[in-house]
């Protein structure tokens, strides 16, 4: 994918037309390959062989580790590349936990590549952590216009449709406009293990692709047009030569044969990209704004309904004191009534328990919080009443290390309220 005449490192460009760069975002569950698929697509275009990347300076964008298994002395040695970052953490297997959202843009001829990577669905934090990567995931793809193309990666031999992979693709969906699916790519990862098809997957894939279409008329198409296989085993190999470790002929040739194969998939995968339609990313981040205007009408709604039951009751108590005493005057029935008296301003509180303070209003117990971290706080993509909110730590009284309150830094929890409560 490299010119002959192109420096084995890369470079963008700086000129292009932001309305003309080519934006893929890679979705997918937890340890599928995404950081994988970054740095192999790297090294790719800076070189055309893998000999080359072994007599070259390897690409390295995001870290990585492994455990490699030597045939002879069957010790195991674990393999890194790459620094851990605020961005980019290892777990214990070596999988890279991306945390927050990070592009990394490629020249591809007189066009950028922006490849977004993302916090991968099914956290090990639990289900509250997905709903906050999602959010994450929304808020930094507002910064572009359009998106060429949303890559979902899979593992090639699942075997069975788990709730997580159900999970997963449900998710994946139910954040992204109908009109994307005409953007939506399957990439299947480790695709070496089924001889290059999409194995066991295939099968619960559509499964579930059928259900979506009956129970919500969601309908994505999987086929081979936008199916794309690759395995990025020969990035392993890259770390393998850089660490020292010497490999059989019989090995090599294995490497170069996936080397080979992934590089035609790739140069397919991106032939395919730019021929789909743009999609407009204000049509799915309209969508989520929409479900949150729902989500925040619950609260309103619900002390609607309190109201109503309780002026319900008062009406039904007043009429049996009227039946029971004429001299009690039945025109004017007793009621509560509710003022919503809005801030001047959005505001920064703290919900630690120390600063939360219990009062009674209309026989009913209320939290009033007592400490105003910022009183005026416009800090833009943040969740109404969200407590954690990740781009809390952009507000001009957090510490943009710590994500505490500079003059509170024992606090730990934060939430933004745009109502007096």
């Amino acid at each position: 994918m490299a010119s002959s005449n192109q420096a084995s490192t890369i470079k963008t460009n700086r000129n292009s037309d932001p309305s003309t760069d080519i934006n893929v975002l890679l979705m997918g569950q937890t340890g599928v390959g995404k950081s994988t698929f970054i740095n192999a697509l790297a090294n790719y275009l800076c070189n055309d062989t893998l000999e080359e990347v072994t007599n070259d300076q390897m690409q390295i964008l995001i870290p990585s580790a492994f455990s490699f298994t030597h045939e002879e002395m069957f010790d195991e040695k674990r393999i890194q590349v790459g620094e851990e970052n605020e961005y980019e953490k290892l777990n214990d297997d070596g999988q890279t936990c991306t945390r927050y959202c990070r592009s990394f843009v490629f020249p591809v001829g007189k066009k950028n590549l922006r490849i977004i990577d993302t916090p991968g669905i099914g956290d090990t934090r639990g289900l509250e952590q997905d709903t906050k990567n999602f959010h994450e995931i929304l808020t930094f793809i507002s910064q572009y216009e359009h998106l060429n193309a949303i890559c979902i990666l899979l593992r090639p031999n699942e075997e069975r449709l788990t709730i997580l992979f159900r999970f997963c693709v449900n998710e994946l969906l139910r954040h992204l406009h109908v009109s994307v699916r005409e953007n939506i790519i399957f990439v299947f990862t480790n695709a070496r293990s089924t001889f290059f098809k999409p194995g066991s997957t295939s099968k619960i894939l559509r499964a579930l692709l059928n259900e979506l279409k009956l129970t919500q008329n969601i309908e994505v198409c999987f086929t081979r047009e936008n199916s794309f296989l690759l395995d990025n085993e020969s990035f392993r190999y890259m770390a393998l030569r850089k660490d020292g470790i010497e490999l059989s002929n019989e090995q090599i040739l294995s490497y170069q044969k996936s080397w080979e194969h992934t590089v035609k998939e790739y140069l397919n995968l991106m032939g395919y990209i730019v021929t789909r339609p743009l999609h407009g990313v204000s049509n799915t981040l309209s969508l989520n704004e929409a479900e949150q205007l729902i989500r925040n009408l619950t609260r309103p709604i619900a002390e609607t309904v309190r109201l109503i039951q309780q002026n319900i009751q008062l009406a039904k108590q007043h009429k049996e004191n009227v039946l029971k005493n004429s001299d009690i005057t039945s025109q004017r029935l007793p009621q509560y009534d509710a003022e919503i008296i809005r801030l001047k301003h959005p505001r920064t509180i703290c919900v630690n328990e120390n600063y939360c303070e219990p009062i009674t209003i209309n026989n009913e117990v209320k939290i009033k919080y007592t400490s105003k971290c910022h009183e005026s706080c416009y800090c833009k993509s943040i969740l109404q009443d969200t407590i954690s909110d990740a781009s809390m730590k952009e507000c001009e009284a957090m510490d943009h290390e710590t994500g505490k309150i500079f003059s509170f830094l024992q606090i730990k929890l934060f939430i933004k309220d745009e109502r007096l409560l």
